[in-house]
């Protein structure tokens, strides 16, 4: 499984990448130069629950690590508990919770 550049991102001021298993999109994600939630992936449904997520989040941080990050923080609504799953495997400390909002770090300096 790989991450690949896309030429253009749908989105401002973030680089997207899309998430293959060979020929097959499995999702996609984007990076951004920003404080707050500076990785966003999705996967697409018929292939969640599969570790897919895990796999492009391990992608995108290592598109991040290329970029000098050395931490990154989340605001994620406590209803989207598979990124808070996710994040939370990756050895990120959850902050605190203010209305529905959990606040987690993630150090991005491990070995993995």
């Amino acid at each position: 499984m790989q991450v690949y550049k896309c030429e253009k991102s749908d989105r401002e001021n973030a680089e997207k990448y899309i998430f293959k298993d060979g020929e097959k999109e499995l999702g996609y994600g984007y990076f951004m130069q920003t404080e707050i939630n500076p990785i966003d992936i999705f996967i697409h449904e018929e292939f969640r629950s599969n570790g897919y997520g895990k796999e492009l989040f391990l992608q995108m941080i290592k598109v991040a690590k290329d970029h000098g990050v050395k931490a990154m923080m989340f605001q994620i609504g406590i209803e989207n508990y598979r990124i808070i799953n996710i994040i939370a495997s990756f050895g990120a400390l959850n902050i605190g919770t203010s209305d529905g909002i959990q606040k987690w770090v993630l150090p991005i300096d491990f070995k993995r």
